[in-house]
C-alpha cells in the first residue's frame, strides 16, 4: 500500500464530522466510516483515499493511522477531542475547528464520502461494526492481521447488475 495521503486523511474526517457529527458519531464508528470510505473507493477505482491499511480487531477493521491522524488534528487546531464515560466505556467526541477542503478530493472521492455518510449516518456504532463483520474483508482475516484491499472485491456491491437509477449515479474513477 502507498504511503498515507494526510491532506485527504484529515480532509476526509473532517468532512464526516461536518456531515455525520451526531449521537451515535464516536471514535469506533469514524474508524469504521474511513474503512467504507476507502474500500468503497478501492473496490471502485482500484485506489483507497487515506493510503493507510486496515487491521482486523474485534470491533471490525480500524485504520492504523487513525490515532496519530487525529492526535495530529487536535494539535494542528483542526479538532478538538472529549471524553465521556458512557456506563462501561469511553465515548469520544470530535468537534471540527476547521471545514474540509472539497479540492482536496477527486469528484469519484467526493462521491463515496457523500455516499458513505448518506448510508451510515443514522446507523449506531453496533450497527456499523455488524455490517464491516459481515464482509469478506474482516471474515477472511485474522485478529491483528492486515486487511488486504483486494478483499473489497469479494463484498458483493459493485459486481451486482446494476438498475437504470444506479447506473445514472454511478461513481466515475
Amino acid at each position: 500500500m502507498s504511503s498515507l495521503n494526510k491532506a485527504k486523511y484529515k480532509n476526509a474526517i473532517l468532512y464526516f464530522l461536518e456531515h455525520i457529527n451526531n449521537s451515535h458519531l464516536g471514535k469506533v464508528k469514524l474508524m469504521k466510516l474511513l474503512y467504507y470510505m476507502d474500500f468503497d473507493h478501492f473496490e471502485k477505482c482500484g485506489t483507497s483515499i487515506t493510503g493507510d491499511e486496515y487491521k482486523n480487531y474485534p470491533a471490525g477493521p480500524v485504520p492504523e493511522g487513525g490515532d496519530a491522524i487525529l492526535k495530529e488534528m487536535q494539535a494542528e487546531g483542526l479538532i478538538d477531542i472529549s471524553k465521556e464515560q458512557v456506563i462501561d466505556y469511553l465515548k469520544y467526541k470530535y468537534t471540527p475547528k476547521a471545514r474540509h477542503e472539497p479540492s482536496a478530493f477527486l469528484p469519484s472521492e467526493v462521491e463515496i464520502l457523500s455516499s458513505v455518510a448518506e448510508k451510515w449516518e443514522h446507523h449506531s456504532t453496533n450497527e456499523i461494526i455488524a455490517a464491516s463483520h459481515g464482509e469478506a474483508p474482516w471474515l477472511a482475516t485474522e485478529n491483528g492481521e492486515t486487511i488486504p484491499y483486494a478483499l473489497a472485491y469479494y463484498r458483493g456491491k459493485y459486481d451486482e447488475p446494476l438498475t437504470e437509477v444506479e447506473e445514472e449515479g454511478e461513481v466515475v474513477c
